[in-house]
C-alpha cells in the first residue's frame, strides 16, 4: 500500500511517462488506488503504447484509403471481391469490439476464432481485440479434431467462440455441452451491433507492449498442442524485422497478398503488420484456387479481378507499380503453378504472370526450398524465392535470404548448401538466409540439453548442430505451462525448441554467415507448407482403421513417419499398421490392399496416407515407438 501511494504521488507529477516506466505487476496493483484518488481517468485517457500503432494506421486522415480487398470463391470457381476503406474497416472493428464487450470480455480475456476458411470477420475481430484488450485464440480448421478444439477453448479460458456459417455444427454442439458458459457468435450478424466509441476502448494499465496479443497453438508433437502467447512487442519486432528484411520501410507502400490460412503464424504475422503499417492495402483470399495467380498478377495495379484488360495493358499496369508486393507462399504452390503452366490450366497468359511475379517478393517458408523449386521460380517467375524461416514461438520471422545480396550471389549461396560435405559425408543443406540484427540473433550449438557436454557450445563452420535463436520476437511462453516454457527458453533469452538441425557457412562474397537447414528432430510431417504431428495422425488413422474394418480400437496401433521420397519439400505419409488380435490379423491382407483407397476419402487432409505396410512396430522397453528405426525401415523400402 505504501509503495502504491508513493507511485500514485509520482504519477500525479509525472503522468503517463511515469506509469509506463512502472512494472506491469505494480501498475495492476496500484490501479484501484489511482481510481480512488481520481487519478486513473487522467492517466489513461490517451491510448496505450500497445494500441497506439493501430490507431495511427487507422487515423481519420487515412479513412478514405483502401485497406483490405477480400476474395471469396463462387460456386463456379470464379472470384468475387469486396474492398473496404480504412474507415469502413475501422467501423466494423468497433462493432466487433462492442460484441466482445457485450459478451462480458474484459482486458486479458480470450475469444476463440473458429472459422471454416479465411474470412473478413476473422481479421475484423483481430483488430477489435486491440480495441477491447482481449486475446484472439486460433483454431486450425484444417486439422483440429473436435477434442482439440475443445481443449483450446478450455485451456485458454475463452469466454466466446466466433464462427461462420460453415463452422462444423457437431463441434459447436460439443462446446455447448462441455463448456456451457462459453458464448457462440456468428460473425454474419455483426452489422446489427453498434460501434464501440473510442472513449470506451480498453485503457487498462496493463495493456502494455508486453501484454498478450494472440494465442496460436503448436502442432502438438506429443499430447495436446501447446498455446503460444505472443505479445504486442513481439509483433512490433516482427514489423520492424520485415520492413528491414524486405526493404519495405516507412517510405514504401505495402501490398501483402495472403492466401495461407489465418490460423497459421505466417498469415497472422502478415495481417498484423498490415494493420500496423499506414498505407498498406491487404489482399486476403478465402483459400487457394487456380484463380489465385490471376489476382496476384493484378495486386497493386488498381485493375479489378474479372475486368477485361488486354495483356499489353496488364503488363503496362504491372510495370507502373510502385508498392512492395509481398506474397507469402510455400513450395507446394509452385508445384501447382508448374502443373498449371505445363497442363494449360493457367487462368492468364504465362508472360503476363511472369512480368507480375518478377516484381513480387515471393516469400517462401514452412518447407525446404531446394533446386527444383528454385529452378521453377527462375523459369516461371523470373526471380529467386525470398526464403523466410521461423516458427510459431518466434512470431514467424527468425532469418531470411538477404535482398541486399544480388540474385547471382544468393543463387551461389543456395548451391553452397546443396553441395555441402562435412566429415567426408554429403550433408545437403537448404539455404534459410541470415538473422536480422538488431531484431533477431541465431547460432548453431552442439547441444541444447542443460548439463550435457557441449551445452550451448557453438559448432564449427559446416558442422551440423541445433539451431537456437533469441530476440524481441520470442514468445512470452506457453499457456498454463511454465514447465514447457522453462524448457524452451534458456538463460540469456535463447529459444532452444525449434527442433531443427542446421549448419552455417561463411559467404564467399561478403564474409557473412549463411545458415542452412538440414533436418528436424521433432515428430512433424510437412505437407502443403503445414506441420502435422505424428501423434495427431496416428490417432486419427487408428480410429479410421478400427471403424472401416469393424475392429475394436485396442486391436489396432498406427505409427506414421514423414519422408521426402518423390519431392524435395513435401513429406510422404508412410503408415505402419500393427494388428494385435487374431481377429485383426485375419484381415491383414484386406487392410494392406484397400487401406489407401478408403483412407484417401475418409480422413482429414493432413492425415491422408501415401504408403502403407502391416507389420509389428519397433518399440523400446517402455512401449514407445522407435521413430528413427521406423524411418530407416521406410527409407529402405523406398529405395
Amino acid at each position: 500500500t505504501a509503495g502504491g501511494a508513493m507511485a500514485a504521488l509520482l504519477c500525479r507529477k509525472y503522468g503517463h511517462a511515469m506509469m509506463r516506466a512502472l512494472p506491469v505487476s505494480l501498475r495492476q496493483c496500484i490501479a484501484p488506488l489511482l481510481t480512488r484518488l481520481r487519478l486513473l481517468p487522467e492517466l489513461v485517457k490517451e491510448p496505450s503504447q500497445a494500441l497506439e500503432p493501430y490507431m495511427q494506421a487507422f487515423d481519420a486522415s487515412h479513412h478514405h484509403e483502401p485497406f483490405i480487398t477480400f476474395y471469396s470463391i463462387n460456386a463456379d470457381k470464379s472470384l468475387a471481391s469486396t474492398t473496404l476503406s480504412r474507415g469502413e474497416f475501422w467501423t466494423l472493428a468497433q462493432r466487433a469490439a462492442r460484441v466482445l464487450r457485450d459478451a462480458g470480455l474484459r482486458f486479458g480475456d480470450c475469444q476463440t476464432h473458429y472459422f471454416s476458411d479465411n474470412t473478413l470477420g476473422d481479421v475484423v475481430f483481430r483488430l477489435a481485440a486491440v480495441m477491447a484488450g482481449t486475446v484472439p485464440v486460433t483454431i486450425n480448421w484444417q486439422a483440429d479434431t473436435p477434442e482439440r478444439v475443445l481443449h483450446k477453448v478450455t485451456v485458454t479460458g475463452s469466454k466466446l467462440v466466433l464462427m461462420d456459417k460453415d463452422t462444423p455444427k457437431d463441434v459447436l454442439q460439443l462446446i455447448a455441452k462441455e463448456a456451457p458458459h462459453v458464448l457462440l457468435f456468428d460473425v454474419a450478424s455483426l452489422s446489427e451491433h453498434a460501434p464501440l466509441p473510442p472513449a470506451e476502448f480498453c485503457r487498462d494499465l496493463a495493456l502494455t507492449p508486453d501484454a498478450t496479443r494472440i494465442v496460436i497453438f503448436t502442432s502438438g508433437t506429443t499430447g495436446n498442442p501447446k498455446g503460444v502467447e505472443l505479445s504486442y512487442s513481439s509483433y512490433a519486432c516482427n514489423r520492424a524485422t520485415f520492413e528491414s528484411f524486405l526493404q519495405a520501410g516507412d517510405d514504401k507502400s505495402l501490398v501483402p497478398v495472403v492466401v495461407n490460412p489465418l490460423h497459421h503464424t505466417n498469415s497472422t504475422a502478415l495481417v498484423d503488420w498490415a494493420m500496423r503499417k499506414p498505407g498498406t492495402h491487404l489482399h486476403l483470399v478465402q483459400r487457394y484456387s487456380t484463380q489465385y495467380w490471376a489476382l496476384l498478377a493484378r495486386a497493386g495495379t488498381g485493375l479489378a479481378v474479372g475486368a477485361t484488360v488486354s495483356d499489353e495493358a496488364m503488363v503496362d499496369a504491372i510495370r507502373a507499380r510502385k508498392q512492395v508486393i509481398v506474397a507469402p507462399l510455400v513450395s507446394r504452390h509452385f508445384d501447382f503453378l508448374d502443373g498449371l503452366i505445363t497442363g494449360g490450366g493457367l487462368p492468364l497468359d504465362a508472360g503476363v504472370l511472369k512480368a507480375a511475379l518478377s516484381g513480387t517478393i515471393l516469400l517462401l517458408g514452412s518447407a525446404p526450398v531446394g533446386p527444383t523449386t528454385v529452378d521453377r521460380l527462375q523459369r516461371h517467375c523470373g526471380r529467386l524465392p525470398t526464403v523466410r524461416f521461423g516458427s510459431t514461438e518466434t512470431c514467424l520471422q527468425v532469418m531470411g535470404t538477404p535482398l541486399y545480396l544480388s540474385e547471382s550471389e544468393r543463387l551461389d549461396a543456395f548451391k553452397a548448401g546443396w553441395d555441402h560435405v562435412f566429415g567426408g559425408q554429403p550433408q545437403t543443406g537448404y539455404y534459410i538466409g541470415r538473422p536480422h540484427p538488431p531484431y533477431t540473433e541465431c547460432k548453431i550449438v552442439k547441444s541444447t540439453e542443460r548439463g550435457q557436454a557441449g551445452y550451448m557450445v557453438e559448432c564449427a563452420e559446416g558442422e551440423p548442430g541445433q539451431l537456437v535463436t533469441r530476440g524481441g520476437n520470442i514468445m512470452k511462453g506457453y499457456v498454463a505451462n511454465p514447465e514447457a516454457t522453462a524448457k524452451a527458453i534458456h538463460d540469456g533469452g535463447w529459444y532452444v525448441n525449434l527442433g531443427d538441425v542446421a549448419f552455417w557457412l561463411k559467404n564467399g562474397k561478403d564474409g557473412g554467415r549463411d545458415f542452412y537447414w538440414l533436418s528436424r528432430d521433432s515428430a512433424l510431417l510437412i505437407r502443403g507448407g503445414a506441420n502435422y504431428s505424428y501423434e495427431q495422425i496416428n490417432t486419427e488413422l487408428a480410429a479410421f482403421v478400427a471403424r472401416q474394418y469393424g475392429l475394436p480400437e485396442e486391436a489396432v496401433a498406427v505409427a506414421v513417419v514423414g519422408l521426402r521420397i518423390t519431392s524435395e519439400h513435401e513429406d510422404e505419409c508412410c503408415v505402419t499398421i500393427e494388428l494385435n488380435t487374431p481377429e485383426a490379423k485375419a484381415k491383414s491382407a484386406e487392410i494392406e490392399s484397400t487401406f489407401l483407397k478408403h483412407a484417401k476419402k475418409g480422413v482429414s487432409k493432413g492425415a491422408k496416407p501415401d504408403r502403407v505396410r502391416v507389420a509389428p512396430l519397433p518399440r523400446n522397453f517402455k512401449g514407445a515407438v522407435l521413430v528413427p528405426d521406423l524411418k530407416k525401415v521406410w527409407a529402405e523400402l523406398a529405395k
